[in-house]
């Protein structure tokens, strides 16, 4: 049980609208500077390092479509951890909570679990701070390849991060992302993702707490 509110507060970290938040204590999941574009089948996957903690790989695709919403799969892989996976059912961009209709994560081995969609919604929504700069287009070679990539700078009091994006990456066009203590890199991209997650979930059932007892009356 533990573990598994534990993995949702890093799917929480990855999509939080907070870019210094994410970065220096949830997560090193990509902040998506370009608009959300879905295409049923469209992935890329990342190498993602972080100071004082082991490189882990991040596989990010759209894997259907429900009406005007779309399954939006996560994969992470860690040695310690083995392999993660989330799937969101979302109406628009997943870093915002109140897009999310449903949740569904599979830790290694462990039976999938549907999550409570207000786990997601009750994390709230973070006003936005520091300012982000736009540098032009620049060459960069990541493993994935060379790029013509727009380049994005975020500031926020003594934060910097430097993201790379490319139109034709799919779903946000991220290429690099590159702080002081982290870096994520493109590995590969394209078309044809299939969901990993097909077995039907269990409900997650959050624990109900014992009633508190009530004190009896003070004697006069």
């Amino acid at each position: 049980m533990k573990k598994t509110l534990f993995i949702v507060s890093i799917i929480l970290g990855m999509f939080s609208v907070s870019l210094a938040q994410a970065q220096r204590e949830k997560s090193v999941g990509p902040k998506f500077y370009s608009d959300f574009k879905p295409v049923v089948g469209g992935w890329a996957e990342y190498q993602m390092s972080e100071s004082g903690r082991p490189t882990s790989k991040m596989k990010i695709a759209i894997v259907g479509k429900e009406g005007d919403a779309y399954w939006f799969e996560t994969i992470i892989e860690t040695k310690q951890e083995g392999r993660t996976i989330s799937k969101m059912l979302v109406s628009g961009n997943p870093e915002d909570p109140k897009n999310i209709k449903r949740i569904i994560i599979k830790m290694g081995n462990e039976p999938a679990m549907e999550m409570p969609v207000q786990m997601m919604q009750g994390s709230g929504e973070e006003e936005e701070k520091g300012k982000t700069i736009d540098k032009g287009t620049e060459s960069i070679k990541v493993p994935a390849g060379n790029f013509t990539a727009r380049h994005i700078q975020y500031q926020f009091e003594d934060f910097v991060e430097d993201t790379w994006i490319h139109k034709d990456v799919a779903l946000f066009g991220v290429v690099k992302s590159k702080s002081k203590d982290s870096e994520l890199v493109l590995l590969g991209y394209g078309a044809g993702a299939k969901t990993q997650l097909t077995e039907t979930p269990q409900k997650f059932e959050m624990p109900q707490m014992p009633p508190i007892p009530s004190r009896p009356p003070k004697k006069k």
